[in-house]
């Protein structure tokens, strides 16, 4: 088309019509979030901070002093039409942590919104550089250069529109030839900079964005890979190679937030973070699944590339049977028409061969589902077709053989013929297969499924690995000799800025009048007081200043040590441990920590047995269960071995508490002497998971020689005497739907939720853990699983507590509104309380934030002696503008750079300080009781975190052991009226509760089962 066409048919805008003048928001309506604010007097504090610290940080200041104005907000829908199919190009791109496919969505969305740009002068005039767009929908315009006033325009985009290099990154999202884009654009907003509009929350937030856009403009390009706020340069080799189908890459994250300030004008600042995240290499995916084979195997691999192969000579993309129609000779060799030979060998053929004969035995049928599940939702290209039209596939599941897979042959007609896929590949494409006893692999719907070769598939590159496919290889690559240290993260801060960001020399900001500040914000930090730790009776520990971590002293019994039956003691596989030497010495140092073992370690049961024995493990812990069995020790010659999973689950469905050690460890007892760490560890533990209490917390009156409360009895009554401590955390699947009807699996995993609770004493805990829908990040249930917290409290102490403080993680930026709603879920489960309600204090925790603090002068070459020591505390300045937040630095940093934690005061009833709650939140860090020293979080998140780690585990056990499809056959049974899609959730949600029940079945209550 040579012009904008005005639609004869005006369309409101979705959820109502945008206003001219003022910025919409995008959350959805309701009343806005409030925060909690405890306010301090200067002579009021409870607490005294011990000294303070000079800091620098990664927060740079954005100068908006010079900016126009205003800024015309357009709004951009781009739909992607061809036949009967039409979409918005921009839904599942905003709010993703992305993909490759949101990827190209994103670049797509660039070439048409400049191709836009170009053709109408008129409209937009001739600088590119006074328009920036967010590769979604919002496009912000300098004002007084878009001269389209308030009408709504549609245009119309064909291949013939773009050049070949402008058409490049439209051809990868496209899948037909006749595909055509359809733009629909309207002026939807003003976003000011300055004055008194300036200020309102819903505008400075659009200007954060607004801010985010321009700044990130120079990274629009292929050179880039963008997830979210994440970027990865691919102009940058990998920094590490963990296995042959992974490799650790170098980034960072750029985020725009508003700050606390004078309150005139809006207080902007970019926070700058180092990133490392692995990614699949691009592979063959014949050679991913010999490397998965050997991983799961236990026997490595060779891992050697027999050819290499550039990522740049990737060739063709995807098609199937579907494409029969389009083949355009049967002779076609699939090694031609390609940039490179498209089936160059990366792996070794006589290590496919043996996993092929493995695969054909089936006696390694978990270990190939194992392979599967690493497999599923890998994007792959198929070589063996052309690459004019996106060709990428999804795998969705392994299949039969290629020699064992047929199928009809043009069908209905009088060339109708059986053959299986191998003689398709030769008779289609002249190709004979190398390995047709694989496994072939599957992709769209049931009934609409195309199976490719795995030979003849390719990893795309840009994949990231989740985190629950990260192998343990993997996971270690991500810190000790790649973590960086303080002193070289500044560094890489200051080369993203100078060789990526460009501030220097981007056009798009000198145009926007946007200056960021060269240097990073500079401050004071405060320095509080760890808590005062007391074993039995007054024997109290004594801390270490520098690292802040303390140590048991000798002969110092636990504070209330566990009274212990029997210990069953099993020794797997080829451990070859002097079981009863290990008994005798295990029996003495339980009872110099005060464990009371009852009579001789001669009536523990000792026997060995085969690992992979699921039914006799099983047998034997049920008979235990019900005989007086208080713990199951099992001593395996792996670290992490399979039957750990499966101790682990066990415990949770029979109710038998299990503690799985490797053999060094076990030796570490039998010795007379040496490995005392490693003994005292392992006690640490076992007093926890029966029954005992490692040591409590107390409130310091000094510390380091310098007061710190001056009234401790106040302070004890008010933040430790009847208040619980509550912490949730969530883990998330990966997959897209959770149950498959069509297929009739159970493909997904469930959100699971960990939660943690603290009972008579802050440090004596219990917890739980359920499953939710899948991706569902509300916490639910909260009318009976809250009540569950507080009740165990009541049990323990014989009286409800006086405030319950709760933490909350896993929540981002925008998730607040959700928050506030759990929060009233709260206070409606606490109104089946009679009498005196508990006053509830609710604190998000984000232990992802990317706000880094160190030391303004850093010294020495160690990880604690670069960083800022543990208590290091920070509030204001960096902080979020409307937002009562605090950051805290607990944990010492033994490697790497140390990740401080930001706190959000969601409610506050019982009107603590935020003197008071800060140091509440670093006194509990201290509360885990293994670790005699800090981590990150408070004991009670840490708790929960684990209890999310083991619910997901014992998800994937259950799944493993068969028990999941029979149960899914059977609810299916009861509820055959719920199988339709209109049912979907509902189904989900019967799912869910049936397999909770089923994996909790027997879950030790009130005791630290997790640890």
């Amino acid at each position: 088309m040579s012009g904008f066409r005005i639609p004869k048919r005006p369309r409101p805008a979705e959820g109502g019509a945008a206003p001219s003048s003022t910025p919409s928001s995008s959350s959805s309506s309701g009343p806005p979030i409030s925060f909690s604010r405890p306010t301090d007097t200067p002579t009021g504090l409870t607490f005294q901070p011990i000294g303070s610290s000079p800091i620098t940080t990664n927060v740079f200041k954005v100068d908006t002093r010079r900016m126009p104005n205003s800024f015309t907000r357009l709004s951009m829908e781009t739909h992607l039409c061809g036949g009967k199919i039409e979409f918005k190009l921009s839904e599942g791109i905003v709010g993703v942590s992305g993909g490759i496919n949101s990827t190209d969505r994103r670049h797509a969305l660039i070439s048409i919104f400049r191709k836009l740009i170009q053709r109408h002068p008129d409209i937009f005039g001739t600088n590119l550089h006074m328009y920036t767009f967010d590769q979604a929908t919002t496009i912000y315009a300098v004002e007084g250069n878009f001269k389209g006033q308030n009408k709504k325009y549609e245009e119309k985009f064909e291949r013939k529109d773009f050049t070949d290099q402008e058409w490049l990154p439209i051809s990868k999202i496209i899948r037909r030839e006749n595909t055509w884009f359809k733009v629909v654009l309207s002026s939807n907003g003003v976003v000011y900079s300055h004055g008194e509009k300036a200020m309102s929350e819903k505008n400075r937030q659009e200007l954060t964005r607004l801010i985010e856009c321009v700044t990130s403009e120079v990274l629009n390009t292929p050179d880039f890979l963008q997830y979210g706020s994440q970027t990865f340069p691919l102009t940058q080799a990998p920094v590490f190679k963990p296995d042959p189908t992974s490799e650790i890459r170098a980034g960072f994250d750029k985020g725009i937030r508003l700050l606390e300030g004078s309150g005139k004008e809006p207080e902007i600042a970019m926070t700058i973070d180092t990133k490392l995240s692995p990614f699949y290499a691009s592979t063959s995916l014949l050679k991913f699944f010999i490397a998965k084979y050997s991983e799961f195997k236990g026997v490595g691999g060779s891992g050697q590339i027999r050819h290499q192969r550039h990522s740049g000579e990737r060739g063709g993309r995807p098609g199937g049977r579907r494409d029969q129609q389009r083949d355009r000779s049967r002779s076609r060799s699939p090694g031609r028409g390609g940039s490179r030979s498209q089936h160059q060998e990366d792996y070794d053929p006589k290590e496919v061969l043996e996993v092929q004969t493995a695969f054909n035995n089936g006696k390694d049928e978990n270990l190939f589902r194992r392979i599967e599940d690493a497999m599923k939702t890998l994007c792959v290209s198929p070589t063996h077709l052309d690459k004019a039209h996106n060709r990428n596939i999804i795998v969705l599941k392994l299949g039969k053989s290629a020699s064992e897979t047929y199928f009809d042959m043009h069908p209905g007609t009088d060339q109708q013929q059986r053959i299986n896929v191998a003689e398709y590949f030769l008779l289609k494409y002249n190709y004979r297969l190398k390995f047709p006893n694989l496994p072939l692999v599957a992709t769209g719907r049931v009934r609409n499924v195309s199976h490719f070769p795995m030979e003849l598939l390719w990893i795309v590159p840009g994949q990231r690995i989740k985190s629950a496919k990260m192998s343990a290889t993997v996971q270690s690559s991500m810190t000790g000799q790649n973590a960086t240290l303080p002193r070289e993260h500044i560094q890489r801060i200051q080369e993203i800025l100078r060789n990526h960001l460009r501030f220097d020399r981007n056009p798009h900001m000198a145009t926007f009048k946007i200056d960021v500040a060269r240097e990073p914000i500079q401050m004071n930090a405060s320095l509080i007081s760890a808590p005062q730790i007391r074993f039995e009776s007054k024997c109290t520990a004594s801390m270490n200043p520098g690292a802040v971590s303390f140590r048991q002293k000798n002969n110092t019994k636990f504070s209330r040590p566990a009274k212990i039956g029997k210990i069953a003691v099993v020794a797997f596989d080829t451990v070859n441990t002097d079981l009863e030497k290990f008994c005798e010495r295990l029996y003495g140092i339980c009872q110099s920590n005060g464990i009371d073992c009852g009579g001789s370690w001669q009536h523990w049961i000792r026997l060995r047995a085969n690992s992979n024995d699921t039914t006799r493990i099983k047998k034997e812990m049920a008979h235990w269960q019900s005989n007086g069995v208080t713990l199951f020790l099992g001593i395996t010659p792996e670290k992490k071995p399979d039957v750990h999973d499966l101790m682990k689950y066990f415990e949770a469905s029979l109710g038998l508490q299990t503690l799985q050690i490797h053999i060094n460890t076990a030796d570490c007892f039998v010795r007379e002497k040496g490995g005392a760490q490693t003994v005292e560890n392992v006690m640490r533990k076992l007093n926890l998971k029966c029954g005992g209490v490692n040591f409590t917390l107390e409130i310091p009156d000094r510390s380091e020689g310098k007061s710190v409360c001056s009234n401790v009895t106040y302070a004890k009554q008010k933040m430790l005497d009847n208040v619980q401590f509550i912490g949730f955390e969530m883990t998330h699947g990966s997959a897209r739907t959770l149950f498959d009807r069509n297929q009739g699996t159970f493909d997904g995993e469930p959100t699971i939720v960990g939660c943690s609770y603290s009972l008579k004493v802050p440090t004596d805990l219990g917890g739980f853990m359920y499953l939710q829908e899948m991706n569902e990040y509300r916490l639910k249930n909260l009318d009976t699983k809250f009540c569950d917290c507080f009740n165990a409290y009541q049990k323990a102490s014989g009286s409800l507590p006086k405030t319950i403080v709760v933490y909350r993680t896993g929540v981002g930026e925008g998730d607040y509104k959700r928050v506030q709603e759990e929060i009233q879920d709260m206070k409606k489960a606490m109104e089946k309380i009679s009498g005196d309600k508990p006053k509830l204090i609710v604190i998000v925790v984000q232990k992802t934030s990317h706000i880094r603090i160190f030391p303004k002068e850093i010294k020495g070459t160690k990880a604690v002696e670069q960083n800022v020591r543990s208590g290091t505390m920070v509030d204001g300045q960096i902080t979020t503008a409307g937002r009562n937040e605090f950051i805290l630095v607990s944990q010492t940093a033994l490697i790497g750079t140390v990740r401080p934690i930001k706190y959000t005061i969601m409610t506050n009833e019982a009107n603590w300080s935020k003197n008071e709650l800060i140091h509440a939140t670093y006194f509990l860090a201290f509360g885990h009781q293994v670790s005699y020293g800090p981590p990150a979080i408070p004991h009670v998140l840490y708790g929960a975190e684990n209890l999310a780690k083991r619910g997901r585990n014992n998800f994937l056990t259950h799944k493993r052991l068969g028990e999941l499809n029979q149960q899914v056959q059977k609810v299916l049974t009861e509820y055959d009226g719920l199988q339709d899609e209109e049912h979907q959730k509902e189904l989900d949600s019967v799912l869910i509760d049936n397999i909770t029940e089923a994996v909790n079945a027997m879950a030790v209550d009130n005791k630290n089962f997790w640890a």
